[in-house]
């Protein structure tokens, strides 16, 4: 099985998730008029499995070395992720909440406490803050998480069955901790179970440990004969657990009468580990094994789209869509076009261009620009 450095098809399956988390953002339909369609689209938060398992591909296949510990690759790692995700984080949080305190939204001393909470993406942790700001990044909070325990987590697995200790660790790690935060509230941190397991890395740690596993079987380090043998069919046994665990979430948020059904332990379980299994699979495909889907997400346009979902995702629903939707057009169809191009334009003048100063200006040796596969 020969490893793949380049993988276009991961960049552009990017960009048609994020877009479905627009969908489910800016439910299109009325629950009034259209229930069924406005109770689908409500589950299409579950699209953000694709981005903690690639994540876990992605700085597993990319930076597998960083398990040495040496200082110089350890080093760059961190510059590398910090000019990846915080200056533009950084940009966009401070003009929201300038916005804020223009606006009253907040007063003076609430703004102050807001702000700090998400510039250091504390925020993801506490169930009364995590929605503030900038709402989708508090997930931001789970992938620095994972970012920060990464060159441990290399060091430590060395075969299959790590995994299950590693994920079990880190499930009692947030049981524990969650249960210390029950006992004594403090500000909605680790507010309650449901919290912990959807909003961090506590309870996402297996979609992480899913992208990980793939990328030491794309790099040879693991052997899955399973996969060598059958991975012909991973294309379809993928698409169709990922259907069946969107569906069972939609028919799980009508039985229990919640808008999404990771209010429930059945709609988390579907989230948190049937839904990244399938997406394990599919991206075994993608790697792979050519099909109609793989030719598609390489296109020269979803793979450009699909570099500037991290734009796209903290733009869309922040004050650049309010802006759309009060001088370019109310309607969601047209506001999603506009920020698809919004974003592209962002990630090129700005996203970009300040990754690659911060690289080039502190790192001790040339690393890559993007984490494009």
């Amino acid at each position: 099985m020969t490893d793949k450095k380049f993988i276009p098809a991961l960049t552009g399956i990017r960009a048609l998730c994020v877009y479905f988390i627009f969908f489910y953002h800016l439910n299109p339909f009325k629950p009034a008029e259209h229930p069924h369609l406005h109770q689908l689209f409500g589950q299409f938060y579950t699209f953000l499995t694709f981005f903690f398992v690639l994540s876990g591909f992605v700085i597993c296949h990319k930076y597998y070395e960083i398990g040495t510990l040496k200082k110089t690759q350890l080093y760059n790692y961190f510059i590398n992720r910090m000019s990846r995700v915080f200056p533009i984080l950084f940009i966009l949080i401070s003009i929201t909440f300038l916005l804020y305190y223009r606006d009253g939204i907040t007063n003076a001393a609430e703004t102050v406490k807001q702000y700090l909470l998400n510039v250091t993406l504390l925020k993801g942790f506490s169930a009364e803050y995590h929605l503030t700001g900038i709402g989708p990044s508090w997930s931001m909070s789970v992938e620095e998480l994972f970012y920060a325990l990464s060159p441990l987590l290399f060091l430590l697995i060395k075969k299959p069955g790590d995994f299950v200790k590693f994920i079990l660790l880190f499930y009692v790690i947030g049981i524990a901790i969650t249960f210390f935060f029950v006992k004594f509230p403090a500000g909605g941190f680790f507010a309650n179970y449901k919290f912990t397991f959807y909003t961090t890395f506590f309870g996402r740690v297996f979609e992480f440990a899913c992208g990980v596993y793939l990328a030491l079987v794309v790099k040879g380090k693991f052997k899955n004969y399973f996969l060598e043998k059958n991975g012909k069919w991973s294309l379809y046994a993928g698409m169709l657990i990922v259907i069946l665990a969107v569906a069972g979430q939609y028919l799980v948020a009508g039985y229990y009468g919640v808008p999404n059904a990771v209010d429930t332990w059945a709609g988390l379980a579907l989230n948190n580990l049937v839904m990244p299994a399938g997406i394990t699979l599919l991206f075994y495909s993608l790697i792979y094994h050519k099909s109609l889907l793989q030719s598609f997400l390489s296109l020269p346009l979803l793979v450009a789209l699909g570099n500037a979902t991290y734009s796209f995702y903290l733009l869309h629903t922040s004050f650049a869509q309010s802006f759309v939707q009060k001088y370019i057009s109310k309607s969601v169809l047209i506001g999603f076009f506009a920020m698809i191009v919004i974003a592209f334009v962002f990630h090129k003048l700005v996203e970009q261009p300040l990754a690659v100063f911060f690289r080039r200006r502190f790192s001790k040796k040339s690393i890559p620009a993007t984490d494009s596969l």
